[in-house]
């Protein structure tokens, strides 16, 4: 008899924790963990590399930006670019981001290596960045401003 109660027991412990686990998958919300190292793609559907970091401003909470991981082999010559998380879509089967760039243009890209991380504090920097992908480039206030 004890063991029957233990066996119910676990299985109405374990039915739970799968119900809860299910709840939390399909919330629609991304955790940092599943969009580092997810791949990114460019406009015309190749591979530009992954995603190698986030970068969250302290004041607000906010994503400024992913870091893009592209070229380089095994960690050796890789250049890293600064990508404004308005500018990423996610794909619909949330298994990639889309950018909308190809791997020539990210040749003209604003780019950094692992050593010299951009300053989003300068104003003149972040413009060039959030210029080149097209989006609002946040001001000195904190809000953001049409850069076209």
């Amino acid at each position: 008899m004890r063991n029957a109660i233990a066996i119910v027991v676990m299985c109405l412990s374990v039915a739970t924790t799968v119900q809860y686990a299910d709840a939390r998958d399909r919330s629609g919300v991304f955790k940092a963990s599943e969009l580092i190292g997810m791949k990114v793609q460019g406009t015309d559907g190749k591979n530009l590399g992954d995603i190698k970091d986030l970068v969250i401003n302290p004041d607000d909470g906010a994503i400024d930006y992913a870091v893009l991981d592209f070229g380089g082999f095994l960690g050796i010559k890789d250049k890293y670019f600064a990508i404004p998380w308005d500018a990423l879509q996610v794909a619909s089967g949330k298994d990639k981001i889309v950018i909308d760039a190809t791997k020539r243009d990210l040749k003209d890209a604003p780019g950094f290596d692992k050593n010299h991380w951009p300053d989003f504090a300068d104003l003149a920097q972040t413009t060039v960045i959030y210029e080149f992908y097209g989006v609002p480039a946040p001001n000195t206030s904190g809000e953001h401003k049409a850069t076209r």
